[in-house]
Parts: C-alpha cells; sequence; structure tokens
C-alpha cells in the first residue's frame, strides 16, 4: 500500500553528488569519438543494472529512462551517431576522465568539482526527488525535525543523502538526526523491507531507484513523502574543445524535447509522475 503525505523542507543544504546504482561493466575502445558516414561516433556510458534510469531488458537490450533520452537525442542530432555502451558507474566515470567515454549517464547532479572537471549541458535531462520513505508506524513523519529521535536505515558515507542529513544536522546542533552509516550496498529493495518490518523506522532516497515499482510488486507498507528536495539531473561529457559544440546540440536537443512533451512521457512512462513538475 502506497500513501503519500507533504513534506516541508526547512533547510537549505548544499548536496554533493549522488550517482546512480551500482552495475556490471562493460567495455568500448573508442576513444574521443571517430567520424563515418552517419557522422561522429559518440560512445555513451550508462549503468547496465539501475533500473528505472537504465538495464538491461529481456532480451539483453539496454532501455530505461536515460537510455530513451539518448535514443530520441541521437535521432535528432544527425552530425552524431550514438554507441550506447553498459558500464559500471565508477569505470564509466574513469574512463570519462581518459576520453574512452565522451558522455555518461547516471542520473548526475552538478557539484563545483565536476563543472570543472567536465562539460555539462545547460539543460537537464530529468529530477531526482528526495523523499522519506516510513512504516505504519511512523506516518507522522512529515519534516526533517520529525526524524529527530527516529531510527533512519543508515545511509552511505559517501552519499548525497548522508551529506544531506549532516548539513542537518550542522544548522540543527541542538537537535540534531542521529543516524549511523554503511557501505554494504543493501538493494533499495532490502531496505523498503527493513522500514516496513520496523527495524528502522525511515528511510531517506531520491526517487529515481525504482521504489514505485518494488512497493506495488511486493506489496509493502510504506508511506511515501512529497518531494522535500528537488535535484536536476544532467550528462556529462567528456572536456575537450571539440566537445563543446557537442554539448551545446544535447542541450538545445533536451530543450526541444522537453517544449515537446517527450521527456515528460518518459517519466511518467519510467517514474509513474512528471518530474518536471517540480521545475
Amino acid at each position: 500500500m502506497l500513501k503519500k503525505r507533504n513534506l516541508l523542507f526547512p533547510i537549505s543544504v548544499l548536496l554533493l553528488i549522488l550517482t546512480g546504482c551500482n552495475g556490471s561493466g562493460g567495455e568500448n575502445t573508442s576513444s574521443g569519438g571517430t567520424e563515418d558516414s552517419s557522422g561522429r561516433a559518440i560512445t555513451v556510458a550508462v549503468p547496465p543494472s539501475a533500473k528505472p534510469l537504465s538495464y538491461t531488458d529481456e532480451n539483453g537490450e539496454l532501455t530505461g529512462y536515460e537510455v530513451e533520452i539518448l535514443k530520441l537525442v541521437d535521432e535528432k542530432l544527425e552530425d552524431y551517431t550514438f554507441d550506447i555502451v553498459g558500464v559500471a558507474d565508477s569505470a564509466a566515470e574513469i574512463g570519462l576522465d581518459t576520453g574512452k567515454y565522451d558522455m555518461i549517464a547516471q542520473g548526475l547532479f552538478k557539484s563545483e568539482a565536476r563543472e570543472e572537471k567536465y562539460l555539462i549541458p545547460e539543460e537537464s535531462n530529468g529530477a531526482s526527488l528526495m523523499r522519506v520513505y516510513s512504516n505504519k508506524n511512523n506516518e507522522e513523519i512529515d519534516s526533517f525535525d520529525d526524524l529527530v529521535g527516529k531510527k533512519i536505515n543508515p545511509p552511505s558515507p559517501s552519499g548525497g543523502v548522508f551529506n544531506l542529513l549532516t548539513e542537518y544536522n550542522k544548522e540543527n546542533p541542538d537537535n540534531p538526526i542521529e543516524f549511523e552509516t554503511s557501505d554494504h550496498g543493501f538493494t533499495v529493495a532490502d531496505r523498503l523491507k527493513e522500514v516496513e518490518s520496523g527495524k528502522y523506522d525511515a528511510l531517506v532516497l531520491p526517487s529515481n531507484l525504482g521504489q514505485q515499482e518494488i512497493i506495488k510488486a511486493q506489496n509493502l507498507e510504506i508511506t511515501v513523502s512529497e518531494p522535500l528536495k528537488v535535484f536536476p539531473t544532467y550528462f556529462l561529457i567528456h572536456n575537450t574543445e571539440e566537445n563543446k559544440a557537442f554539448t551545446e546540440d544535447v542541450s538545445n536537443t533536451l530543450k526541444e524535447l522537453k517544449d515537446e512533451g517527450k521527456l515528460s512521457e518518459l517519466s511518467l512512462k519510467y517514474y509513474g509522475e512528471d518530474v518536471f513538475q517540480y521545475e
């Protein structure tokens, strides 16, 4: 059973980069993009098992919210041809650094460090909505203040949720949220089950990790808040002089797709809601 409650976000935070789910590796020997009769070849790395962002379907083909966006962008850009490959998150970013991959898509946020290191289209490709997932004994949770004294499902010590809660505690030193951290890599489904069972009172996560589908499929009795914070997501592009024009082309195409309603359609298909309503 899925319920929604309003959640007020009482603080201003600086959220560091939160990446998508882990995936298995894929390889490509491309370096910087090559020219052929179909235009310049662009190698794009995406996680192969980060549903609904990007994943491998029953036919062994890559699909998902960001993959389908990339296909639409590819169709519109006549001077480029995209080769979309499945690559684990960390390997993809390393490959982007070296130029092995021209672009990566992982549901990524902007940060000062990444803006200095990579080219980032001005136009976002979507949004990550931070929500609280709580059990039936904690349905009264409707603000960060209500998390004080609750048992929180441990966030990753290097993730955005950790930074979100830490920043709250800095601003509220007399009434902090107590929480532990964990880097064991439990699945989203396992973490939701831990909340439903009462092991933890609440879980704070971005909502683009397939929670809605998991809650429905497993009939979990979870209360889902309205977004407590909205973070636009972007593609990252290898930083070269040649790629500056490509980055602008991608940004312009994303804007066209938004204006045409195509990105909202994909958001409804993969997330069950139009994330662009929060822009």
